[in-house]
């Protein structure tokens, strides 16, 4: 066998390699449940796994036909978003055609549920329109692949499919592309189709 023959062998043993071991390290799990484009797997939060704070069953199905925002948070973590959840609310989005809930992940914090509880409230009142509710599980942590231990972001299209995910503190660019985005997507559901 000739030495190119051989280079071109190791060549793409090393191509193979390089590209499994970069795919195996590089593949986030979290990815492969709620992905830009797709819908998010259909699940409830009721019963031991949580719901809505009067008790009723969450399902982001409800909300379609909407510009649907998720916070999933971390009480421990919760800082991190008030810059986004200002500048959304500084918006004035109509409730028919943006809305939003707030799901806290309630095992991820040493936070006794009482406390949270009087959190909750406050944030109620300061955002009325708000759909609030708790994950005692961390079931969406595991059945929508969101980021355990985290202040986490999605946004959901009218017809339900994931526009926007983020873990962690945005940047103010994050926020004024976020906003850019929602108002894209408010653009895009009031064109009419021509006939």
């Amino acid at each position: 066998m000739g030495c190119q023959r051989i280079s071109q062998i190791i060549g793409l043993m090393v191509g193979f390699v390089l590209s499994f071991s970069n795919g195996a390290v590089a593949s986030d799990p979290s990815e492969e449940l709620l992905r830009v484009g797709s819908k998010p797997p259909e699940v409830q939060l009721t019963g031991d796994n949580g719901g809505k704070l009067n008790g009723t069953p969450w399902d982001y199905r409800n909300y379609l036909g909407r510009i649907h925002l998720v916070f999933y948070v971390d009480p421990d973590e919760r800082g991190d978003g008030e810059g986004l959840e200002e500048a959304l609310d500084a918006q004035k989005f109509k409730i028919e055609q943006v809305d939003s809930s707030a799901i806290i992940n309630m095992k991820a914090t040493a936070l006794p549920n009482f406390m949270i509880g009087i959190t909750l409230s406050a944030k109620q009142d300061k955002f009325p329109t708000t759909t609030y509710g708790k994950d005692f599980s961390k079931f969406l942590v595991r059945e929508w692949g969101l980021k355990d231990d985290a202040y986490n972001f999605i946004i959901l299209n009218q017809k339900g499919e994931l526009i926007y995910r983020k873990s962690g503190k945005p940047t103010s660019e994050e926020i004024t592309a976020i906003i850019e985005l929602i108002k894209k997507n408010l653009e895009v559901a009031a064109e009419k189709p021509k006939l």
